[in-house]
């Protein structure tokens, strides 16, 4: 681990108690009527919580976590062994380190029936092998993902580490990308245009125009779920865009039928005029010709 990560700082501490999060912790009153009391969560709570605790995060950090949530799934939709937890409780089930709640966790060879209703999931007992994490910062607890967590994760022996960091102090969001080399975690090479590469994923991870963005193998960037409604919406706009226009050129089309159909007949009736005028044409001159001959005949029997 880089001294840089040991010598992030912690935070001031906040006036509100309950800033990290809160839990309710089950009491009785005088008469032992059930009376639980809500209590606030602990910088140990946060690295070790407990199940349905609750922590209070911002909503750019939930935006994150849904968004690399429904990404992995996306990338593995053909990889039924893989599955993926959000704001779950793991245990490693390591005999020095106890359970946590990483913000997104991958596993694979995952084969078995698991109860999405449970809440506390023992690695070990189930066999799975776990592909990588990834924390999300926020300003309150950064420094334990930075710091605890990175001592933790490398000693359950998690071989990628991904940290979208939303709460960077400077101002400047950003993703880092650790892999487990030994006991310890040491920077991933960053392609300058992909960012991160996750091998048990064939994911790219990034951070581009203020969000954090995965890409599949070939670099193809994974819409979120907000994107691909609005790619529907767009694509039902256009789509509606294109049956006014088919109906428009079905009227033309009818349009133009009529307007041939009326040129044929008047063409058909123009045909007719013709040989009847030729008929009439060829009449008057058998008739000439008629007359002719009858004038010819007359003015022999004259000369007689």
């Amino acid at each position: 681990m880089s001294s840089e990560l040991l010598a992030t700082p912690r935070p001031a501490q906040s006036v509100d108690p309950f800033h990290i999060g809160t839990r309710y912790v089950k009491c009785f009153d005088a008469n032992g009527k059930r009376d639980d009391k809500l209590v606030p969560l602990t910088e140990e709570d946060f690295l070790h919580p407990q199940e349905e605790d609750r922590l209070m995060l911002n909503n750019a950090h939930n935006i994150a976590v849904r968004y690399l949530h429904e990404a992995i799934l996306q990338a593995c939709r053909a990889r039924p062994s893989v599955r993926v937890f959000s704001d779950h409780r793991i245990d490693w089930q390591h005999p020095e380190i106890r359970p946590h709640g990483p913000d997104v966790v991958v596993f694979d060879r995952f084969t078995m029936d698991w109860d999405d209703l449970r809440g506390t999931l023992p690695v070990a007992d189930l066999g799975i092998e776990v592909i990588a994490v990834f924390e999300v910062t926020s300003e309150s607890t950064r420094y334990i993902d930075l710091d605890k967590k990175f001592v933790e994760y490398a000693a359950v022996g998690i071989p990628y580490y991904i940290l979208v960091d939303v709460a960077e102090p400077n101002g400047n969001p950003n993703v880092r990308g650790y892999r487990l080399d030994g006991d310890r975690y040491k920077p991933m090479r960053r392609d300058v245009e992909l960012g991160f590469m996750v091998p048990g994923l064939k994911m790219w991870f990034r951070w581009l125009d203020n969000t954090v963005v995965a890409a599949n193998e070939d670099g193809q960037d994974i819409p979120d779920t907000l994107g691909l409604v609005e790619s529907l919406d767009e694509m039902t706009v256009k789509s509606e865009e294109y049956k006014q226009q088919s109906e428009v050129y079905n009227q033309q089309s009818e349009t133009f039928k009529q307007q041939s159909e009326a040129y044929k007949q008047q063409s058909e009736a123009f045909q007719q005029q013709m040989v009847s005028e030729r008929t009439r044409a060829d009449e008057a001159e058998r008739r000439a010709e008629q007359i002719a001959t009858e004038l010819r005949l007359l003015r022999g029997n004259s000369a007689e």
